[in-house]
């Protein structure tokens, strides 16, 4: 630390009373004592007591009165009145600017909720900061909150969004619209409050609690309820897969019972087949990637060496031995 400047900066730390390390002491002290004159004349400097100025006398009225004669001349205030409107102007401004921001930043303190929205014509994934997931049909529009990590999530909804729930330590999901409550542990579900008349929920997996001012009811994967005329009415979803949309539907089997395999065809694709007398033992080794109830019950058909029959088309399948 040779140079003029670094010397500068060690002299304008040592007279601001900073604290300086040991190597940087034992360089200023050798600078002192190389330049004891130079020193001393700015130590006489900086503890030099500073003058304060007399008060200015001021007399209001005699420059009132200059003032006042200028005013009298009209070029004057011609000149200066454009200079006042601007600043007018400018000031009105700031206090709108000012205004707004404050309201803004009030209602975000108060609400303590973080807002998603969608306001295009496709759908739009957002994730929720407890990494929940949620997808935003248009216009729809979500407010998250948890006040503490430790407490439920809650979100408000107008519209409809289809929500994949994140467990998250056993801390409950609720969904608030103006007519329907919805509360879950971890799930994926639609919530359809875009028509007031008649809003809905439709369980894809897992289990959630629906209620009303009045009522409450428990659905699972491939469920709904919908509110009409007052009353919460459960029902089945005739086709999950192509009502919901969301993923490509796989389901990948290995060895597996028929009775396990034709239960999870139920869950993910809400298509029944029922089994004859004798299949249960069967084992199957498939890919399943399309939900068309006629080919999915024929590839096992084929595989168990059986026969089938559509009980309802496209829905309601049965396998059974010759």
């Amino acid at each position: 630390m040779d140079c003029r400047e670094d010397i500068n900066e060690l002299l304008a730390r040592y007279f601001a009373k900073e604290e300086l390390t040991g190597a940087q002491q034992q360089v200023l002290d050798e600078w002192i004592s190389a330049n004891r004159e130079e020193f001393e004349r700015m130590q006489r400097v900086v503890e030099a007591p500073v003058k304060k100025p007399e008060p200015a006398e001021f007399n209001a009225e005699a420059e009132w009165e200059k003032v006042e004669s200028r005013l009298e001349n009209k070029s004057f205030w011609l000149g200066i009145r454009s200079h006042i409107g601007m600043m007018i102007s400018a000031a009105a401004c700031v206090l709108f600017v000012v205004a707004l921001a404050t309201g803004f930043f009030l209602h975000s303190r108060e609400e303590g909720y973080t807002e998603f929205a969608n306001s295009g014509t496709k759908l739009k994934r957002v994730w929720l900061p407890d990494s929940s997931e949620v997808v935003l049909y248009p216009h729809a529009t979500v407010k998250f909150t948890q006040a503490d990590k430790d407490m439920e999530r809650v979100v408000r909804l107008k519209g409809k969004a289809f929500f994949r729930v994140r467990k998250l330590h056993g801390l409950t999901f609720r969904v608030e619209t103006e007519q329907l409550d919805v509360e879950v542990l971890g799930t994926s579900f639609l919530v359809d409050a875009a028509d007031s008349q008649q809003p809905g929920v439709f369980v894809k997996t897992g289990r959630v609690r629906v209620s009303d001012d009045e009522n409450e009811v428990v659905i699972i994967a491939n469920e709904k309820v919908e509110l009409k005329h007052g009353e919460l009415e459960v029902g089945i979803i005739d086709n999950p897969q192509q009502y919901f949309g969301q993923d490509k539907l796989m389901m990948i089997f290995d060895n597996a019972p028929i009775s396990d395999v034709v239960k999870e065809i139920e869950q993910k694709t809400g298509i029944r087949i029922e089994l004859g007398k004798g299949l249960e033992k069967n084992l199957v080794t498939t890919r399943i990637d399309h939900a068309n109830g006629e080919d999915i019950v024929r590839e096992l058909a084929f595989l168990c060496g059986c026969k089938y029959e559509t009980l309802e088309e496209d829905s309601h399948y049965r396998l059974y031995n010759e």
